[in-house]
């Protein structure tokens, strides 16, 4: 098999036998320009700055069998220059459960506060390899759920140096979300890892022409930063 040809590069190292990659993206973060003016307002001179050797990572996965928990999955610093900034697990009744991970390579590596990581594990959560619909983090005793996504992400900050190059980098601020679709009887919902003040949507209705009414329904949730061990 060709190398130019398939998705085949995990930039995150999260594949596994049950959880493969299925397409993966890496590009060179944009450079910023700084232009000098001449006396008639005319660019005379440009510099190109910025990005050093930070790129923008996306990878997919499938999982094609078994279970996961979504305890084994990190948000932040993974390893020394290579930072997860969103996770989104998705599940739904046309196809099996996807992963999207999204983040930044060639990062400087960063320091932690005392007693703690760079790191947030998400929920305590199983899905199950099928083409199926799956609540996550909820349970619901009316309706048919359709679709739900799970999402949780962090912050990477970063400081320049004179020439306006990457000198440091910073994680912070993990949060989290639910999102569920529904058929046309309005669900019962009972979150099981947010406070009934996370959440931020009650059912909604949508009532199209000529086709059957659809709810949806969201909530929030804070992921706690891991300790060092």
């Amino acid at each position: 098999m060709a190398t130019d040809f398939g998705g085949l590069t995990d930039h995150f190292s999260m594949a596994t036998a049950t959880l493969i990659l299925t397409n993966s993206s890496l590009t060179p973060v944009a450079k910023s320009r700084a232009d000098e003016l001449d006396e008639n307002g005319d660019n005379a001179v440009a510099t190109w700055f910025g990005g050093g050797d930070v790129n923008d990572a996306t990878c997919e996965y499938l999982l094609k069998s078994g279970t996961l928990n979504l305890n084994t999955l990190d948000l932040g610093e993974l390893e020394a220059g290579i930072c997860v900034t969103s996770i989104s697990v998705s599940t739904s009744n046309s196809d099996w459960p996807k992963i999207t991970v999204t983040g930044k390579t060639g990062l400087e590596t960063m320091v932690a506060p005392t007693g703690q990581l760079n790191t947030w594990t998400l929920p305590d959560i199983t899905i199950t390899s099928n083409k199926y619909a799956q609540g996550m983090g909820f349970t619901y005793s009316a309706g048919r759920l359709t679709g739900c996504t799970l999402e949780a992400s962090c912050e990477i900050a970063e400081t320049t140096d004179g020439l306006g190059e990457p000198a440091a980098h910073g994680v912070s601020g993990a949060t989290g979300s639910i999102s569920s679709d529904w058929g046309s009887e309005e669900p019962v919902i009972t979150y099981t890892i947010t406070e009934d003040d996370g959440v931020t949507q009650a059912p909604a209705i949508t009532e199209p022409t000529a086709a059957y009414h659809t709810h949806t329904a969201a909530a929030e949730f804070i992921i706690a930063r891991n300790d060092a061990t």
